[in-house]
């Protein structure tokens, strides 16, 4: 029964999240042909300031793609 958590900057909409989440479980279930029913996600959202990306503190990649 696998389950998978993923951190992500807050930011996403509903949609995105439930996007994230449906491609995790298809690209998990044809991987290890575990069944999708048996594949759990869960998302943890976290401020661009708790961030660090490309040696860098609070570069958010979706406030980035917001502000612009």
């Amino acid at each position: 029964m696998p389950f998978i958590q993923c951190d992500i900057e807050q930011g996403l909409s509903e949609g995105q999240k439930t996007e994230i989440i449906t491609r995790m479980i298809d690209v998990t279930n044809k991987a290890i042909g575990s069944s999708c029913e048996h594949i759990n996600v869960v998302l943890r959202e976290h401020p661009k300031a708790n961030l660090g990306e490309t040696g860098k503190a609070g570069l958010g990649l979706i406030s980035q793609r917001q502000s612009a």
